[in-house]
């Protein structure tokens, strides 16, 4: 919407991903208190937390620019997908939590880390939050054209569109606020709701995007594809602590 506002020599797409990431580490450290991970492994997560932003983002052009490749068969570094960021920056976060973290902090990476991994699923949701209103800003990642009441019109397009950008972004909000209440009254695990949560949304909102990703697998969009994936992997996440409650009781017997 608007790409060529720049603030500090920065375009607001780009000041939505600090803000996003700021907000993330922010709900980390008051998140942190709240749960009383002690201090060691806090300074811990922030590190490593760090290193997956980085990465993450790494692979969310690595993943985009692969896509590119297959609908064009011209590989460059262009773009960027959330879902390449996520699982780039997921997998280098528990690779230094888990490694790193037993060496500098003994046994306590494994004894927090359901309170950490439902921290770290707020912080995302909160981050990609507003990482969404960038998108809307650089008229990216935007829907079908539409002559609804809820359309936007997006001058880097040229059309008025559904805003699925602006719908993200408030379901994101509300998944965040969801994902908090879950962490801190009930046992139910957070990162297993985002993952299903989000997994399903994104699913079903592929259908009224408009930027064209091309398909990936069968007619699935890449993003649908790897919906499917972490809807799968956040039902075991849930299903996960009934499932070794149930043997236990049944040992017991």
């Amino acid at each position: 919407m608007f790409p060529d506002v720049t603030f500090l020599g920065l375009e607001l797409y780009d000041w939505c991903i600090v803000i996003g990431v700021v907000m993330a580490l922010v709900v980390a450290r008051i998140y942190s208190d709240l749960l009383k991970i002690p201090a060691r492994l806090q300074n811990l997560i922030y590190v490593t937390a760090v290193f997956a932003i980085v990465g993450g983002l790494g692979g969310a052009i690595l993943f985009q620019s692969v896509y590119n490749w297959i609908e064009t068969g011209v590989f460059e570094w262009r773009g960027m997908t959330f879902y390449g960021g996520l699982i780039c920056g997921a997998v280098i976060f528990l690779i230094g939590y888990f490694a790193v973290g037993k060496k500098v902090c003994g046994e306590q990476p494994k004894q927090y880390f359901s309170k950490v991994a439902g921290m770290a699923a707020c912080a995302i949701a909160i981050a990609h939050c507003i990482g969404r209103i960038g998108c809307l800003f650089a008229g990216c990642c935007y829907g079908r054209p539409t002559d609804a009441w809820y359309g936007i019109y997006l001058p880097a397009v040229g059309e008025t569109v559904i805003p699925t950008q602006l719908f993200e972004s408030i379901f994101l909000f509300c998944l965040f606020i969801v994902l908090t209440i879950l962490l801190f009254k009930t046992k139910i695990s957070p990162l297993g709701v985002y993952l299903v949560a989000y997994a399903v949304f994104r699913f079903c909102i592929e259908f009224v995007r408009d930027d064209d990703r091309g398909q990936f697998v069968v007619a699935l969009s890449p993003s649908q594809f790897w919906s499917i994936l972490l809807f799968a992997a956040g039902a075991c996440v849930i299903a996960l602590p009934y499932i070794l409650k149930y043997l236990q009781a049944k040992r017991a017997r």
